[in-house]
């Protein structure tokens, strides 16, 4: 198949940043301004920051035409996004504006997702994980025909919708739950009380990194809570006797909740297995008192804007934030009768039901997306 380079087909130009001390370059904009935050789907349509005239005259920022797609290629690379409103971006953003009519620019949307992983893997190679915008202009595209480009944005795009239809379903589902939590307990005159007054153990994982293996006893730490539910796709693995002694201090049961203490701070999950895990100090184990508390009640509370509030109060740290557990001990919350929690939960297992179906589909339609990809791209 003919290949082309991107250089070739495409005018390729970064952005820059005004500077921030200036505030008549910044102060009243009117003008988009992308940064990598804001590249998040296949169609960007809003920014959160915006310049002045005067700021993009004396900066080496550059007003991108609709259509134009954006490219990361410093810190998180290979993003991809389609503007749909004229836009200026920062400079860890290339612009590529195509320039031959053979090329068909949602084609060409999905070839640079697909090269994201060989992307990242040259910018591990760099101090800075970047790559230069010769790298970028040098990238070969394969080239079938423009109604065959045509053909594969369309298989592409049915898929991606059917994959967002049911991450938004989910995401629907989940405000469902909280809707009712809130309903049911947050207008009540329940007591109050520390969680952990109602915990026999609040405790965290292993401060000392393990030294891991090809296989063994399961490791996780924060980055494995992925929407509400525990991810061991990526799972590292610790020996026998490491586990041993990570389990005097920190042994997890089923229906025990773990909370993440860094990264995505104050994310609760249900521990919903028997199997061996080990846990990193970015995890914090509540074991409750099972007599007062059940496990769904206590951590759709825990996910609650009024407690996600007290931790954030109690977050320490400057570059890196950290809930500690004396702040996650010192939560107040609600505990009302176990007969109003065990219809809460009941309600929550019949939501988990259709979550659980929508979950398989959309596993499904990302296995296939994938295919698509490896067999249009390689």
């Amino acid at each position: 198949m003919k290949k082309v380079k991107l250089g070739d087909v495409c005018k390729i130009q970064s952005g820059g940043t005004p500077s921030r001390g200036n505030l008549n370059y910044w102060n009243n904009g009117n003008i988009p301004w992308v940064k990598i935050s804001d590249i998040k789907e296949k169609h960007l349509s809003r920014t959160e920051e915006f310049i002045t005239q005067e700021g993009l005259a004396n900066s080496s920022a550059k007003i991108f035409p609709k259509e134009t797609i954006l490219y990361t290629i410093f810190a998180t690379l290979g993003e991809v996004s389609i503007l749909e409103i004229e836009a200026t971006t920062n400079q860890a953003i290339a612009g590529l504006q195509i320039i031959d009519e053979n090329i068909c620019k949602d084609y060409l949307y999905y070839y640079l997702i697909s090269l994201k992983p060989f992307v990242n893997e040259i910018g591990r190679g760099v101090a800075q994980n970047n790559i230069n915008m010769q790298i970028l202009r040098n990238f070969e595209i394969p080239l079938p025909s423009l109604e065959e480009q045509k053909a594969i944005a369309r298989k592409l795009d049915k898929v991606s919708g059917l994959i967002e239809k049911r991450k938004t379903q989910l995401e629907k589902l989940s405000e469902l739950v909280k809707s009712r939590f809130i309903e049911m307990f947050e207008s009540g005159n329940y007591p109050v009380c520390r969680l952990g007054d109602v915990c026999s153990k609040i405790t965290d994982g292993t401060h000392k990194t393990p030294n891991y293996l090809d296989a063994g006893v399961t490791f996780i730490s924060a980055k494995n809570i992925v929407n509400g539910e525990l991810d061991f796709s990526d799972v590292k693995y610790i020996s026998d006797q490491e586990y041993a002694e990570i389990q005097k201090r920190c042994q997890t049961e089923m229906g025990d909740i773990l909370l993440s203490k860094s990264g995505s701070l104050g994310a609760p999950v249900i521990v919903k297995t028997t199997e061996r895990i080990g846990l990193f100090e970015s995890l914090a184990v509540i074991k409750y008192d099972r007599s007062k508390l059940l496990p769904a009640f206590l951590c759709e509370q825990l996910k609650s804007d009024r407690i996600q509030r007290q931790f954030k109060v109690g977050t320490k740290g400057v570059a890196i934030k950290h809930l500690h557990l004396g702040v996650i001990a010192d939560t107040d919350i609600v505990v009302p009768p176990i007969e109003d929690q065990n219809a809460f939960a009941t309600f929550v297992e019949q939501v988990d039901k259709s979550k659980f179906e929508i979950q398989k589909s959309l596993e499904k339609l990302e296995i296939l997306k994938k295919s698509l990809m490896q067999k249009y791209f390689g």
